[in-house]
């Protein structure tokens, strides 16, 4: 097993920077960067704590659709997780929420260190297909597209048994498997196991660019 075993946050994980345009990226993106994207309700902040083991890492707001900024957290070990502006579900106008969508799809076109996008949904709604198309164009420039159900908490056996069965439809329909996750950042369901994923991926990256 790695150094870091599932059962462990990863060490010294801390705020590094906040940018609001791209055009302020500068050198970050020649970092090894994960990043997550979802609905302002899916709850990435939560997520990003349960990772970390670090409750105020990311601010949860109870207003969704708080985070308009890209949020970048530094690990111990040199890569970069990077929390995204959510989108959807939010009070935010229609100008805010076009500058979001803006945002995100310029920074898949132009984050060059890149190496794995996670797609967060809530599991009490269905995939949509706006997501989908996130997962086609993560391939089509050599992202790793990873979805993680989020809440499953909330499910019972069979509506658990209902998402799995629409994922497994939606990886019908692209045509090639993707990875999902099926987490709870409230009750950690999931969560050593995401991050054993995450260890696994990104130490090779990281080691390569240093």
């Amino acid at each position: 097993m790695h150094k870091y075993s599932k059962e462990i946050p990863f060490p010294e994980t801390k705020f590094f920077t906040s940018i609001a345009h791209l055009s302020e990226k500068e050198e970050l993106d020649s970092v090894p960067s994960i990043a997550f994207m979802g609905r302002s309700n899916s709850g990435k902040s939560s997520l990003l704590n349960a990772l970390s083991n670090h409750r105020g890492l990311a601010k949860v707001s109870k207003t969704p659709g708080k985070t308009k900024l890209i949020n970048i957290f530094r690990t111990k070990e040199g890569f970069n997780l990077i929390d995204l502006p959510g989108f959807g579900y939010s009070k935010a106008s229609h100008k805010e929420h076009k500058d979001m969508m803006k945002l995100l799809e310029g920074f898949l076109n132009s984050w060059q260190n890149l190496k794995i996008l996670f797609i967060l949904c809530d599991s009490q709604r269905e995939f949509p297909e706006e997501e989908l198309s996130t997962i086609e164009v993560a391939m089509e420039k050599k992202i790793k597209p990873v979805v993680i159900r989020t809440k499953i908490d909330k499910l019972n056996q069979s509506e658990q048994h209902r998402v799995r069965t629409d994922m497994e439809a939606a990886m019908n329909e692209i045509g090639v498997p993707f990875r999902v996750f099926y987490l709870s950042a409230t009750t950690g369901r999931g969560v050593g196991e995401l991050r054993e994923f995450i260890v696994e991926n990104m130490i090779d990256q990281t080691k390569v660019s240093k």
